[in-house]
């Protein structure tokens, strides 16, 4: 009789701690159910960005190539007009950029950086 009720309150305590291990495995189950929930909802937000730059980067693409396109035929217009571009793109008119007007410029700011206020150079 003695072992019976050993044996039936053994059985009771495993019965409790199944049911505690239970309860912990749910309360886990449902609190990564919430975490996959929120990931879902982070991914389709971020797809959803993507696709947006994605549909961004395909119009400024073409928005590009046109004004390309638009560019190069005002160009040939002002050819075909006589106009020279060359005297546009270039500072000194020969075809090439010098630099000069920029060097001394440089010079002159960085001269203005070595007076350190006291009115002497560096």
């Amino acid at each position: 009789d003695k072992t019976r009720l050993e044996e039936s309150i053994a059985t009771n305590e495993r019965a409790c701690q199944l049911e505690t291990e239970r309860d912990w495995y749910r309360k886990e189950a449902l609190h990564l159910d919430e975490v996959l929930e929120q990931t879902r909802v982070k991914q389709k937000n971020l797809v959803d960005r993507l696709d947006e730059s994605e549909q961004d980067r395909e119009w400024m693409k073409g928005q590009l190539e046109k004004l390309t396109k638009q560019n190069w035929t005002l160009e040939e217009k002002l050819k075909e007009l006589g106009v020279d571009l060359s005297s546009h793109y270039e500072e000194d008119g020969t075809g090439e950029d010098s630099g000069e007007n920029r060097e001394s410029e440089g010079n002159e700011d960085h001269d203005a950086k070595k007076d350190d206020g006291d009115g002497h150079p560096e």
